[in-house]
């Protein structure tokens, strides 16, 4: 269970190494609509740093309601030339650990037909059952992105082009999607550790796994029960970053099984930003977790310390204070 007082925290930074910039940046704004707010060097390594307006997002009434800033989880594009090259597993692989980030948008067939315009192989789209109606493509170095809807197929009323986004409808960086082997585990570091909360949890009996959503919000679903299917396309429409875990059953169960986390699968690291970081030193200690304290990090300069989850992934924690 998560501490009765819900810290304040947010989702700041998704790290990904890219290969070619050329490449990658203008994937990313041109073609998918994101901004690029800012990039910083270190020695030959350049962090560029993606996000959408916050400001369009801000109009829409539902912003999380957190104390920290820079409530938009920022995705930054790591180019690292003097290191070889990532090597990007294709998805769905069961034995790695990062999956995907989703977008989700208004109208998935819309943001598709703009995609295969412009050259991008994306699958069909389809409705999984009571989860969502969604389709998968990859960027220039092979890492899964998402187009998630707002709303399943049966219940969508197609909508007109909005030529003020390259997707055609609004578009928010909607999920990051892990693995996890032992689920219990998990839950307790994201929720006893940082106070995120478990919005949604939904079973995909057909495949033999559970999907687990957290959020660093105060919102609560409409339905209290995670598992009900009402909650599911509200999560759709939420305006902030989600953490989404994916648990293939019995994964728990064999001792020789792990995920690869590493950082040559091209997945560097997620940066979680809290409002006082000694006190999350303090309660990772407790838990029996070591942090590293580091310098000030690079993009936000914050205070900031690594640790890892449960499955190794490499966790940032940002000292928010630094940054206001």
């Amino acid at each position: 269970m998560a501490p009765d007082r819900l810290p304040q925290i947010s989702l700041a930074q998704h790290v990904l190494r890219i290969s070619e910039p050329s490449e990658s940046l203008p994937f990313y704004t041109d073609k998918l609509g994101f901004t690029l707010i800012s990039q910083h060097c270190d020695g030959d390594d350049t962090h560029y740093v993606l996000a959408y307006d916050s400001k369009e997002q801000a109009k829409t009434g539902e912003e999380a309601s957190l104390a920290v800033p820079g409530n938009n989880c920022f995705l930054v594009l790591a180019h690292r030339p003097s290191q070889p090259p990532a090597t990007v597993a294709k998805q769905p692989d069961p034995s790695e650990g990062y999956w995907k980030i989703a977008i989700a948008v208004r109208d998935v067939d819309i943001a598709r037909d703009r995609l295969l315009a412009l050259g991008i192989d994306v699958d069909t789209p389809r409705q999984v059952p009571d989860i969502a109606y969604l389709c998968h493509f990859s960027d220039p170095d092979g890492y899964c992105i998402e187009l998630i809807q707002h709303d399943f197929a049966h219940h969508h009323t197609v909508g007109q082009i909005c030529l003020d986004f390259p997707l055609g409808t609004k578009p928010t960086f909607s999920l990051i999607t892990l693995r996890a082997r032992d689920i219990d585990r998990s839950r307790d570091f994201y929720e006893n550790l940082f106070g995120m909360r478990l919005l949604s949890r939904q079973t995909v009996d057909s495949r033999q796994f559970t999907l687990y959503f957290f959020a660093a919000t105060n919102e609560s679903p409409p339905e209290p029960d995670v598992d009900h299917i009402d909650n599911r396309e509200w999560l759709w429409r939420r305006p902030y970053t989600i953490l989404e875990l994916q648990h293939i059953w019995g994964t728990e169960n064999d001792p020789d099984f792990s995920y690869y986390t590493g950082d040559k699968s091209g997945f560097e690291r997620l940066a979680i930003a809290c409002e006082n970081l000694d006190d999350v030193l303090s309660r990772a200690q407790a838990m029996g977790i070591s942090p590293k304290v580091s310098d000030h990090d690079l993009v936000s300069g914050a205070r900031a310390a690594y640790l890892s989850d449960p499955d190794g992934y490499r966790i940032q924690v940002l000292d928010a204070l630094a940054q206001k």
